[in-house]
């Protein structure tokens, strides 16, 4: 899985770039079967804010034909980035053959 990382209005150490592979790296292995055939490419675009929360982190994964999004507003941008992947494996979750997470959890 490649990760690539942007931040348009300030700059990311070495560090967090590091932090978000690891963050991230739980879809990769999700994904496995995806890994092989195809790429699978997740783009991080963290912006601060001018009002409220400061910054918002938005992480796009492209996988065979999906294109999924998930956005989070907060103060850490690695937490939001966890909570976005989070979010993710919902959705893939619920495009699984086996259905709707909520479902299968029997909710």
């Amino acid at each position: 899985m490649r990760i690539r990382v942007s931040s348009p209005n300030g700059e990311l150490s070495k560090e967090d770039m590091d932090q978000f592979e690891r963050d991230l790296e739980k879809l990769g292995r999700r994904l496995h079967q995806y890994d092989d055939r195809e790429e699978i490419l997740a783009e991080v675009r963290v912006k601060e804010n001018e009002e409220g929360p400061n910054h918002e982190v938005t992480v796009e994964l492209h996988y065979g034909r999906n294109h999924l999004v998930a956005n989070e507003l907060g103060t850490d941008i690695h937490q939001l980035a966890r909570e976005a992947r989070d979010d993710l494996l919902r959705q893939i979750n619920d495009r699984s053959k086996r259905g709707h997470s909520s479902f299968a959890k029997g909710t």
